[in-house]
Parts: structure tokens; C-alpha cells; sequence
């Protein structure tokens, strides 16, 4: 069976594994909770070596609560120092602080939601974690006065020490939440840089086509003049002999610029220039289109509202807010709070009027 472990992780087998989980109480055998607790405690100090995994569940419980952990407290002290591996839950607060102690140990806690206290199933590690006891009484309606009560039998430390704790659990499920929202947003941004990659290779594949169809057009243009300079000559001399040595020259140096083409690149040179001729062809008829659209569209003015003293503006082309303590002719002081600035009427934008 696969274990539900980090890739990277590193394990190895173990020669036992010993377990307390339940209470196993029995009238028959005569045995309370504690004394099967104390029973099977004996066995694991018997058992445990370097080579043990324990699981216990509860640890302590079953007596009183401050005897119980400080015996506890003794055993986890030896599991420890038998360099055995183990996995603990408990409510005392003296093995969270303990594990907090030994340096090979580590606490950790199954996370709640802050505000339902609902669990999340989510494993915290670094950090004890509180028992809630309070709220969990409050939300399952004990009245809040006898929580109160309850509050001032205790000691105040134990009741200070058990809200840290509960106060660290929310800020590290508000954490949690927070770097979830973040990764989020990093894929999202991830995305949109691709997005980006993927639409600036598409325009300099269209620049590099539209360079080649306008070095094509400079060309014939070329061509075309040289053309034209012939026949205007041919039309003042009528000299047929020199105007097609001319035009055999003109041929002879385009020509010799030129690699022989087989059928095949020479069909598909022809389709890609007419590929992009009718590209260019499209988007000229767009420009042309949205030209008309906006020449037919009558462009409706918002009526300039009247500023006065007192009122929320700002530059049309800039963003701080200021609010005017003075208007002289077709010019306002502007107020920023820590300067002044004297703008005409014209170049402010009302943000909010001032309250009559």
C-alpha cells in the first residue's frame, strides 16, 4: 500500500508498531480507562526502542488531569529518550509545551475555521494547537454567564495561554488563506505572461511579412521609374535599338539578384504574398470602417458643471484630489494639503461638490 507521504520523504520499516487508541474500559476485567492506559504503558516501555512507531490517542487521559499529565509527561521523557518514533494527541497542556522543549519533537494541529470553528482537515505543523474549549462551548449554546464562571475557577495564565494559542491558529488559517489566494493569482499571471508570449511572437510574425511586402513594393516601384525613364526617352528619339538594350539591362541585373526558384517555392512565394496582401487588404477596410462608424456617431458633450469654492477636483490628466480655496477670473487655487497649485478652470475635473 502506497503511504501518503512527500516525494522526497525518507521512511524506513520499523520492528513494532505499538498503539493506544480508545479507552477500553471493561466491567468484566474489572479495568477503568486509566488502568488500561497505565497497562499498556507498561508494555510500550517494555517494547520501545529506536526501531518502535507508537501511536497513542489521548495521552494521559483517564485520571486527574494534572497527576495524569505529569506522568505522561515522564513517559513521553523516555519514549523520547529511546529515540523512538510516535505520533501523540492530547489536551494537556504540559506535552505541548514539553514537545515545544525537546528539540527531535514538534507540535502540530488540525486546523479550524476562525469564524465557524468548523474543522478544515488541514495538518499544521510548528505550532500546538488550542482546544477551543470556550468557544466550542459558547457556539453550542452554554450560556455565556456560566462560561464566565467557568473562565474564573481556572488560572488566569492557563486561560492567557490557551487564547495565544487560539489566536496563532487564526492568523496561521488566515495565512493559509491568504498564500492560496496567491498562488492563484501567480498561475493567473503566469497565464496572461503566455498569453502575452504567445500574441508578441504573432505581431512579429506579421511586421517581418508586412517588411517583405513593402520591400517588395519599393522594388517595383523601382522597376517601374526605370521603366518610365525609358520610355520617355524612347518617346523623344524613337531610338528602338537602345530602348530594348536598356530594358535587357534592367532585366539582366534584376535577374542576376534572383536564385532560381524550383516550381514548387516559387507557387508558395506567390501564395504568401497573397496571403498578405489580403491580411492588409482586411485590416484597411477595418481602419476604413471604424473611421465611418465614428465620423456617423454624434459625439455628445457632458455640460461642464460650474466649480466653486470648496469643491473636490483634480487635473484632467492627473489623479491627486485637492479641493479649491479660491477662484479668480478663469483660474482656481487648487489646496493638496501640502502645497497649493494655481490651474485654469478649464484643465480641473469636478471629483465631488461641496456640501451645502
Amino acid at each position: 500500500m502506497l503511504i501518503p507521504v512527500h516525494e522526497r520523504s525518507e521512511t524506513f520499516l520499523f520492528d513494532r508498531i505499538l498503539t493506544d487508541i480508545g479507552d477500553n474500559q471493561s466491567i468484566e476485567n474489572h479495568l477503568s480507562t486509566y488502568s488500561y492506559r497505565l497497562k499498556n504503558m507498561n508494555y510500550f516501555l517494555k517494547k520501545c526502542n529506536s526501531r518502535t512507531m507508537f501511536l497513542i490517542d489521548e495521552f494521559g487521559t483517564g485520571s486527574d488531569p494534572e497527576l495524569g499529565g505529569a506522568l505522561a509527561e515522564i513517559f513521553l521523557e523516555e519514549f523520547y529518550h529511546r529515540e523512538a518514533f510516535g505520533i501523540i494527541t492530547t489536551h494537556y497542556a504540559n506535552l505541548k509545551i514539553l514537545a515545544n522543549e525537546l528539540p527531535f519533537a514538534t507540535n502540530a494541529n488540525m486546523m479550524f475555521d476562525e469564524k465557524s470553528l468548523e474543522p478544515m482537515y488541514k495538518l499544521a505543523l510548528g505550532q500546538a494547537g488550542s482546544s477551543f474549549t470556550f468557544e466550542v462551548a459558547q457556539k453550542n449554546g452554554i450560556p455565556f454567564g456560566l462560561i464566565n464562571r467557568a473562565k474564573k475557577k481556572i488560572e488566569v495564565g492557563k486561560v492567557r495561554f490557551d487564547k495565544t494559542i487560539a489566536n496563532l491558529q487564526k492568523e496561521r488559517s488566515k495565512l493559509e488563506k491568504t498564500s492560496q489566494i496567491l498562488k492563484e493569482e501567480e498561475i493567473r499571471a503566469r497565464e496572461e505572461g503566455k498569453k502575452m508570449e504567445s500574441i508578441n511572437t504573432k505581431i512579429k510574425q506579421k511586421l517581418e511579412s508586412y517588411q517583405e511586402l513593402y520591400d517588395s513594393n519599393q522594388k517595383a516601384i523601382y522597376i517601374g521609374q526605370k521603366i518610365d525613364d525609358l520610355a520617355e526617352r524612347y518617346f523623344n528619339n524613337k531610338n528602338k535599338k537602345e530602348l530594348i538594350g536598356e530594358f535587357l539591362k534592367i532585366v539582366e541585373i534584376e535577374n542576376s539578384k534572383r536564385k532560381k526558384a524550383t516550381p514548387k517555392e516559387t507557387k508558395a512565394i506567390v501564395a504568401k504574398k497573397k496571403e498578405i496582401i489580403e491580411e492588409v487588404k482586411v485590416q484597411v477596410e477595418e481602419i476604413r470602417k471604424e473611421k465611418k462608424e465614428k465620423k456617423l456617431k454624434p459625439v455628445i458633450e457632458k455640460p461642464k458643471p460650474i466649480l466653486k469654492v470648496g469643491d473636490r477636483v483634480r487635473m484632467l490628466d492627473g489623479k491627486a484630489v485637492g479641493s479649491i480655496d479660491k477662484i479668480e477670473k478663469n483660474k482656481a487655487v487648487v489646496n493638496y494639503g501640502l502645497f497649493t497649485s494655481k490651474v485654469n478652470l478649464e484643465e480641473l475635473d469636478l471629483v465631488e461638490a461641496v456640501k451645502k
